[in-house]
């Protein structure tokens, strides 16, 4: 894929042959699918700035798309949206239609904002997905607690600050349990009344009781994107809000 398809044809063309090439559809399935990809083509292909985001449907992760399509659909002449919210592609069983779905509702996006907050599930199949060269260069990718930018003890004087430390934590530290321990002492040194069993609590909230962490691989596709200056790191909700400003 060199280009963008610009017309129905070219699109069938690159859905035939670079999606479901190896298949071989009936004529029903052909005519569904021209019909599907041409309203489609003709709803997202237009002069409005279009954003494709991906990211975990799980709770409560999903709580972060919906942030991020609130954030961006208050651009001017906008259009935010979830691959869930379109519509179905209704072919035979044998089709891998969500598969076609993605790449028809990826070509036309202006921008593909990718919210990654760990490494299983639908959100680093779809990384995968946007690798292509013709997606990857309007992928804009946001990791949880990438860095650690609240390793400062002098940043460490709220409650905000120490449960986003919390998350970083959670993210980087092995010893988690103690480290928890030094951090609530911190928070009382502070004249901040949170226990260890808190900190806990509000991680477990936040990332679904999961213990997160990036593979080796995601974590060199990182290092790609970073290099690209198309990776930005946040760790509270309000930092990815202001990182979507990366995305034009």
């Amino acid at each position: 894929m060199e280009k963008i398809p610009k017309s129905t044809k070219e699109l069938t063309d690159f859905i035939l042959d670079d999606v479901l090439y190896g298949l071989e559809l009936d004529p029903v399935d052909s005519e569904r699918l021209l019909s599907y990809m041409r309203d489609r083509h003709e709803h997202l292909f237009g002069p409005h700035s279009t954003y494709f985001v991906l990211g975990s449907y799980e709770s409560p992760f999903k709580h972060r798309l919906d942030e991020a399509l609130d954030v961006l659909n208050h651009r001017h002449d906008a259009y935010a949206y979830l691959l869930a919210t379109q519509p179905d592609l209704c072919v035979s069983d044998n089709i891998p239609d969500l598969k076609v779905k993605f790449f028809l509702h990826a070509l036309y996006a202006d921008a593909i904002p990718l919210i990654l907050e760990h490494d299983t599930g639908g959100a680093v199949a779809e990384f995968g997905r946007v690798e292509r060269p013709t997606l990857l260069d309007r992928t804009y990718l946001f990791p949880r607690a990438r860095e650690e930018r609240y390793d400062d003890e002098s940043l460490l004087t709220t409650q905000d600050a120490i449960r986003a430390r919390a998350i970083e934590l959670a993210y980087h530290a092995d010893d988690l349990d103690e480290r928890f321990a030094a951090l609530a002492e911190r928070a009382r040194d502070q004249g901040l009344d949170i226990s260890t069993q808190e900190l806990g609590s509000y991680v477990d909230s936040e990332l679904g009781g999961r213990t997160p962490s990036y593979s080796g691989v995601v974590t060199d596709s990182l290092v790609h994107l970073e290099s690209l200056n198309q990776c930005f790191s946040w760790t509270t909700t309000e930092e990815l809000e202001e990182q979507l400003s990366h995305v034009p």
